[in-house]
């Protein structure tokens, strides 16, 4: 006699989910780091980190076969393209703006608009753990950067910041919906693509410069679109399978402490003791909300 258990099975998968999640929101913590070494305009640079993880994708493509991967794109998978160039876009140009840890942390706060889709659209409750998890998080990344108010170009900073962030969230629902149809790999390549093209024209009529002129420029945007995108964004929509989008958007948070972090070991952008708290009680909000079961 055959006896089927269905939480059980599912929770290793559902752990491991959450954890790429965690993995992939690390990696994505450095892109505002690369994009500061980067010797050509913000919004070429996030043109060529896709353009060479669309370029990564393709063999993985090919190997997969039509059995998982489909070369006809659909609306859904360029809609999410279109939105992850918004997210970019406005993000990369803020980093020339404001501080890293700023920047980070304001897209970051895309949880908070896809929590509430997760809500609305998708019938995700939001129980106590999660909210205090959502509380914890959101607090903790406002003590990191409370106390860089005062910094030069901050408020257009963060106007673009939040800009981006409106294309993060939307970005993630439009994920969250392609999970549902499309293997990963379709999903990253398909909106790698479109992002790319629509983020180099925006560069091109905006007059940056598009070619890196050395080979440190190249490598930094060669591990832009392989760090960051290829595994950061890649792990994330692959854990985003099983996961609700409004916890992954909790767990995401993580990309702003690792952007302090990285910041102020890099660039000497100095993380007080509040700071650190602040750094501390986000990790402790990722941990309460990852083990809620909704």
């Amino acid at each position: 006699m055959t006896i089927a258990v269905s939480y059980p099975a599912q929770a290793p998968a559902r752990q491991l989910s959450l954890l790429l999640i965690l993995l992939g929101g690390a990696c994505t913590g450095f892109s505002g780091i690369l994009v500061r070494l980067s010797d050509i305009g913000p919004i070429a640079t996030g043109g060529w980190r896709l353009a060479i993880a669309t370029l990564v994708l393709l063999p993985l493509a090919a190997a997969a076969g039509a059995t998982t991967f489909t070369w006809r794109g659909s609306p859904l998978l360029l809609l999410a393209g279109v939105f992850f160039a918004i997210d970019m876009s406005f993000y990369h140009w803020s980093l020339t703006l404001t501080s890293i840890a700023h920047a980070t942390l304001i897209v970051n706060l895309a949880p908070l608009l896809a929590l509430s889709a997760g809500f609305v659209f998708f019938g995700e409750r939001l129980g106590a753990a999660k909210l205090f998890g959502l509380v914890a998080s959101l607090g903790g990344a406002f003590l990191m950067t409370a106390m860089r108010a005062d910094t030069a170009g901050t408020l257009t900073g963060n106007g673009l910041a939040a800009i981006g962030m409106v294309g993060y969230a939307l970005y993630l629902v439009a994920v969250k919906q392609a999970r549902a149809k499309h293997d990963t790999v379709t999903i990253m390549l398909w909106s790698s693509c479109s992002a790319a093209a629509l983020m180099f024209i925006v560069a091109a009529i905006a007059g940056e410069q598009i070619l890196p002129r050395t080979a440190e420029a190249w490598a930094v945007v060669i591990a832009l679109g392989v760090v960051a995108h290829v595994f950061g964004q890649g792990l994330v929509a692959f854990g985003m399978r099983t996961a609700p989008v409004g916890l992954a958007s909790i767990l995401l948070l993580i990309q702003p402490v690792v952007a302090a972090i990285a910041a102020w070991v890099i660039f000497s952008e100095d993380l007080t003791l509040m700071e650190m708290a602040g750094a501390g009680l986000v990790l402790a909000g990722l941990a309460v909300a990852s083990r809620t079961r909704s």
